[in-house]
């Protein structure tokens, strides 16, 4: 694993679980990180104003609740930042304008554009015609974090939803197969779970460049699949994001499983040194705009 320049300083905004990944990956990687956080006896601390005045950094993770992210993001701007930003996904709970700002860059957290299978996938299909391709992904919503209520995360309130929540997939849509029209959607709230959106979407996309996708994202399912099959005009790919590989034709090209710390370490590199693969402010609008037009078509 490739370490950050030395002296590098990062500075994570939000102590929830993937603030704390960012900052057990950032560390891994040699950076010198510390954590604001409004939560008593959590992070070094309490607001944006008071890290920077002790630390300036040369990266930001911002990784409190979505709907706190453009709030962040202004708070960044008034201490005079300008260097590089990294976004947790969803960029936003619903399409906004971004304004202009004074970063570097600004990437969004759709971290599995490196996982390894996940790119030796994109690269295969730089050669091919894509036919068909159908995406899966369920899992059980409280055993996302069984230490938490599932009631009392983001998830389950109003700027969460699957659709938001497992949006990674729609990013994936766009970026390994192209842009792509939302022909129909249908959402559901099930009652079984305790959620103020849907707990279950399903929807059909047309590619621009011809092809049709079929996806299905649900927090019901009591056993975990993530799963995507591509059909091209020359093969057959299945790519299985629980088990970390993906299979050409039915013969194993990437092997798994895969270590989420890596493919999150892939991320921050990738960012930091300038590599054009993370995802941008446009991509990340446009999943929203894919979420609003499943949820309404």
């Amino acid at each position: 694993m490739t370490h950050l320049p030395d002296g590098h300083r990062s500075i994570v905004i939000g102590a929830g679980s993937i603030g704390l990944r960012h900052r057990r990956v950032l560390e891994s990687l040699g950076s010198e990180v510390v954590t604001v956080s409004q939560r008593p006896g959590v992070g070094e601390y309490r607001t944006i104003i008071d890290a920077f005045s002790s630390i300036p950094p040369d990266y930001v993770v911002v990784a409190t609740r979505t709907e706190g992210h453009f709030e962040s993001i202004e708070a960044l701007v008034e201490t005079g930042y300008s260097g590089q930003v990294l976004l947790e996904k969803p960029i936003f709970d619903y399409p906004r304008t971004m304004p202009d700002l004074p970063f570097t860059s600004v990437s969004i957290g759709y971290q599995l554009r490196f996982h390894p299978a996940v790119r030796r996938l994109k690269a295969a299909l730089a050669r091919e015609r894509v036919l068909s391709a159908q995406i899966r992904y369920g899992q059980y919503l409280p055993d996302w974090r069984p230490s938490r209520d599932y009631r009392k995360t983001v998830t389950a309130g109003p700027a969460g939803g699957v659709l938001l929540e497992l949006s990674h997939e729609l990013d994936l849509v766009q970026w390994l197969l192209g842009p792509a029209k939302v022909l129909h959607g249908h959402t559901l709230r099930s009652g079984t779970l305790e959620m103020e959106r849907e707990d279950l979407a399903v929807g059909l996309l047309a590619l621009d460049l011809g092809g049709v996708v079929s996806l299905e994202l649900n927090c019901l399912d009591r056993v975990q699949n993530r799963t995507m099959t591509v059909t091209s005009e020359e093969h057959f790919f299945y790519l299985d994001l629980v088990a970390g590989s993906l299979s050409c034709d039915g013969k194993t090209i990437s092997p798994g499983p895969i270590e989420r710390d890596d493919v999150f370490a892939a991320m921050h590199q990738a960012v930091v040194c300038g590599e054009p693969d993370p995802c941008t402010v446009d991509d990340a609008i446009a999943v929203l705009r894919m979420v609003e037009d499943l949820r309404s078509a």
